[in-house]
């Protein structure tokens, strides 16, 4: 059955049947997230002028629920399927205060209850999240305001690499010679991808993306292996990666910023299909360079397949969610 997820602000999980066009609403259980039962309604806040003895005892606050959960995924583990969520800064799970955030935790969505416990390695908040599957199992992708790649079991949480890449950076997913790949960016001008494998990045870093790049994507296309990234500049910008050097000229249409992305392989092309917060999507043919049909309304949550048959859902705040099949736009 596919299935669309989200978490809203108040931290509770939307589960959409796609197929029947039906969601159903689960609150996560926060409080098994914790060290504690009341971990989340009583923390010191973080201040780091505070002087104990000239200001006596520190104020306390409430955490906000959405830093819980302000980055999500869905992993495979065991025939399971598991919500996967990336705190935000102020998630309040590290030892420290000045270090308590960026926990990435996995979550049964048929519960809502903490499933494993609290993965943590960031030092600041997620901002970007993955689930890549290849030969050894399945494995999580996080990166972080701090500029730090983690790729981790989901199982027992063992890092198995970590890279130092773009502060503030988000994080895309690829599929070249036959097993995925991470791709990063951030408040830099390249765009980098990484082999899970080695540990090592792959191919030249790929320079003149102007930041920041918040959505990228890798795909093979024509013989060529291609990253494609969008961001604050409105535009999809195209590297051969065995050369680092671009393909054309930037691919213009969104009028605001592109913050999601997702490829698809469609009779015989790959497409690239886009989500900007000028509240549309476009599809795109990566190796000819140029846009198919008109924009889709709202924004891209996920390329999929149902049946087969790859689609594009998209979402907006008066109708909800969209599923549009992306044979349509190539044929």
């Amino acid at each position: 059955m596919p299935v669309a997820v989200n978490v809203d602000t108040s931290a509770t999980l939307w589960v959409c049947d796609l197929a029947a066009g039906e969601c159903t609403r689960r609150p996560l259980d926060l409080a098994s997230a914790g060290p504690d039962e009341a971990w989340y309604h009583e923390v010191g806040e973080w201040d780091e002028d505070w002087d104990e003895e000239e200001d006596g005892e520190r104020p306390r606050w409430e955490a906000d629920e959405y830093e819980i959960a302000s980055e999500l995924t869905v992993v495979h583990l065991d025939g399971r399927p598991l919500v996967v969520t990336g705190g935000d800064r102020f998630d309040l799970s590290g030892p420290e205060l000045e270090t308590m955030g960026g926990a990435v935790r996995l979550w049964d969505p048929h519960t809502g209850r903490q499933v494993g416990g609290t993965l943590t390695g960031h030092e600041l908040g997620v901002t970007g999240l993955a689930a890549l599957h290849c030969d050894a199992g399945p494995l999580l992708v996080s990166n972080s305001e701090e500029g730090r790649l983690i790729v981790r079991k989901p199982g027992t949480g063992e890092q198995v690499m970590t890279a130092e890449v773009s502060y503030n950076g988000d994080l895309g997913t690829g599929f070249l010679d036959g097993r995925p790949v991470p791709v990063t960016g951030g408040h830099d001008d390249f765009v980098q991808v990484w082999d899970l494998l080695s540990g090592q990045q792959w191919g030249p870093s790929l320079t003149g993306a102007k930041p920041v790049p918040r959505a990228m994507a890798a795909v093979e296309a024509d013989g060529r292996r291609i990253v494609a990234a969008g961001g604050d500049e409105h535009v999809l910008q195209r590297w051969d990666l065995d050369t680092g050097e671009p393909l054309g000229e930037p691919l213009a249409g969104h009028t605001d910023r592109i913050s999601t992305m997702g490829t698809a392989r469609v009779a015989g092309r790959t497409l690239a299909v886009t989500g900007g917060n000028d509240g549309t999507s476009r599809v795109w043919d990566l190796a000819a360079g140029r846009q198919l049909g008109a924009p889709l309304p709202g924004h891209l949550q996920t390329v999929t397949e149902i049946s087969g048959t790859p689609v594009a859902v998209t979402s907006s705040r008066e109708d909800g969610l969209y599923v549009w099949d992306l044979g349509l736009a190539v044929g």
